[in-house]
């Protein structure tokens, strides 16, 4: 009977340590990029806080719904209200008739962006426990618009 040859398996490295900027940069595995564990969480943050903004926006940009003017009538205000992933806002608009068919309109959204992420990236071993990256934000945001409109 012939035995196989045996081919012992190639060591693999795992991590491999970045030496290019101090301490606590590896590269990425599979690539040639070197990043650093503080990177990634705050990465994960801003990539979060964007996220809610754009929800945000896009729930202020649906409750600024502009009102219709019945004929007849010189003036017309509207609230509305909406929300998109979470995030929530409120839409305020009116018109006034200038004259006969010329029209101005205006409106604004008032949001809250509102959020928080845990990280389970670069946790810290403390006397007291385990320190978890984490951040919360909340912050109000506007949005406006006005217009002329002319119809005949």
């Amino acid at each position: 009977m012939i035995a196989a040859p045996s081919h012992a398996a190639a060591p693999v490295e795992y991590v491999k340590v970045c030496s290019l900027y101090g301490a606590g940069f590896f590269y990425i595995p599979g690539t040639d990029t070197c990043t650093n564990a503080n990177q990634i969480a705050t990465n994960q943050f801003d990539l979060a806080r964007a996220q809610t903004r754009a929800s945000t926006g896009t729930a202020m940009a649906a409750s600024l719904v502009a009102p219709w003017l019945p004929t007849g009538t010189n003036y017309a205000v509207s609230t509305h209200w909406a929300t998109y992933d979470g995030q929530h806002a409120a839409g305020f608009s009116g018109l006034v008739r200038v004259s006969g068919n010329f029209v101005f309109s205006g409106g604004f959204s008032l949001g809250l962006d509102k959020g928080s992420l845990t990280s389970l990236t670069n946790r810290t071993q403390t006397e007291f426990g385990t320190a978890i990256p984490a951040q919360s934000w909340s912050d109000v945001r506007g949005l406006g618009r006005a217009g002329f409109m002319y119809a005949w």
